[in-house]
């Protein structure tokens, strides 16, 4: 193996760790680095070339990926009967939060904005708690889910590769 594969390799392997690191951190952008370090690889070794399964494959699944956060959320939202105010402050309090209270402020901060939209919308503590609750198990959801899809990628882009 020469010098330029293994660093080729390294930056895939980094990329990919920062990829990883992007499904927990909703600061950082899905699947970005994922496509960085296909695309790094593809320019600097001009002889590889992906299949088109894989091309479909990938870019259906970043699709699916990019929408199971929002959907995980609205899915349970709607379910226990909230509104789209109540989405509107999962996706806001995910955003947000993160930013102001850190990591845990993915899970802190929709957590309090959902309560509070819905019990001002609603005046049912016992709805808007189970309301809240629900949206930390779609986050927990969708974030197992994004993982998995996300390895499944990382795992095919190595078996396309060698």
């Amino acid at each position: 193996m020469e010098k330029l594969d293994i660093f080729l390799i390294i930056m895939v392997l980094i990329l990919f760790a920062v990829e990883i690191a992007a499904i927990f951190l909703p600061v950082l952008p899905d699947s970005v680095f994922f496509w960085a370090a296909v695309i790094l690889f593809r320019v600097i070794k001009t002889g590889i070339s992906y299949s088109p399964y894989f091309w479909t494959g990938a870019i259906l699944i970043t699709v699916l990926i990019f929408f199971a956060d929002y959907l995980a959320n609205a899915y349970f939202i709607k379910k226990r009967g909230g509104s789209n105010r109540t989405i509107f402050a999962a996706v806001f309090g995910m955003l947000f939060g993160t930013i102001f209270l850190g990591p845990l402020g993915f899970i802190i901060a929709p957590f309090i904005l959902i309560f509070v939209t819905e019990y001002w919308q609603s005046r049912n503590k016992e709805n808007s708690f189970k309301l809240a609750l629900g949206s930390i198990f779609a986050f927990l959801t969708s974030t197992a889910v994004r993982l998995s899809m996300q390895i499944f990628l990382m795992i095919w882009f190595f078996i396309e590769i060698y």
